[in-house]
């Protein structure tokens, strides 16, 4: 059963190569639609998390940025098919790196930091377009595909420019090692979904509520003395984005416990309010509530 879902994976990549985008995005429109409407997929979850996010928003326009929210949805989706078989080019012209020199001031001096990132738009592109403009390795931790054939060629189209894939469970002991062997690294972390234990939780305000957050970056941060920056992912028109850095907090041996996740928190809430549809809206992302 593995190879056959690993064979299907690759027919479907070689079918997306064929597609031209104008023809792609006729697809993701027909697919957003049918997504909101039909299979109504996370419909509750989408509105649900909505209202709790603007409650000062009226019924019309959360039905305005959930519609929006869907067409991104399937956007990111099959451009992401697409991107496996695209020229490593034709990425990085549809998603530049505006600020490297943020990163790589720390990079030049030795000094590894953590980037934090989000479900905000693109963020495959930027896996592929980000290394390259590093003055060290990318490394990203993701979480592994059931099917270890997929999950293989998966990360081998993530790999052209260089990133280095670390699988969650071994992020600590990965840092670990290269920080021991003096590696210059960008480490990505993607932290804004639900996290699974409650007791290693930080407790956030996040868009007005309190909220369960990941507290990987927080943590190896202020263990192995790591800055930590944000990027964010700007759309620029249809299939364009590009890349920016922003500094969280450039000195994590003073940072108090949470103080990081709440940075990054308040950091991601800036770009949702400004344009909420962009993000992934249809993750459980209260699921967890306070005791």
């Amino acid at each position: 059963m593995h190879r056959i879902g690993y064979l299907l994976t690759r027919l479907v990549a070689e079918l997306f190569r064929l597609i031209p985008f104008p023809l792609l995005y006729g697809l993701s429109d027909g697919l957003a639609f049918l997504l909101r409407a039909v299979i109504r997929y996370r419909t509750k979850v989408v509105y649900d998390n909505l209202r709790r996010a603007f409650p000062e928003k009226t019924a019309a326009e959360i039905k305005q940025i959930a519609r929006a929210s869907y067409r991104n949805l399937t956007d990111v989706t099959l451009e992401t098919l697409k991107s496996y078989t695209m020229p490593l080019a034709e990425i990085q012209r549809r998603c530049p790196v505006r600020n490297p020199e943020l990163i790589n001031q720390y990079l030049d001096r030795g000094q590894s930091v953590i980037l934090a990132g989000s479900h905000y738009n693109n963020w495959e592109y930027t896996g592929i377009s980000m290394p390259p403009a590093f003055h060290g390795t990318a490394v990203t931790a993701y979480k592994p595909i059931s099917n270890p054939l997929i999950d293989k060629y998966v990360n081998s189209t993530r790999e052209r420019t260089g990133m280095v894939m670390m699988s969650m469970e071994s992020t600590f002991a990965t840092i670990r090692q290269r920080e021991r062997e003096q590696q210059r690294s960008v480490y990505i972390l993607l932290s804004d979904q639900s996290p699974s234990s409650r007791k290693s939780a930080h407790w956030v305000d996040f868009l007005g509520i309190d909220t369960a957050s990941l507290p990987g970056p927080d943590v190896l941060a202020r263990k192995f003395r790591l800055p930590v920056l944000y990027y964010h992912v700007r759309r620029l028109r249809r299939g364009f984005y590009e890349v920016e850095f922003s500094e969280l907090c450039t000195d994590p041996e003073t940072a108090a416990e949470r103080e990081i996740t709440q940075a990054y928190a308040r950091c991601l809430e800036s770009f949702i309010r400004e344009q909420p549809a962009n993000w992934l809206w249809s993750h459980k992302r209260w699921k967890m509530k306070p005791e």
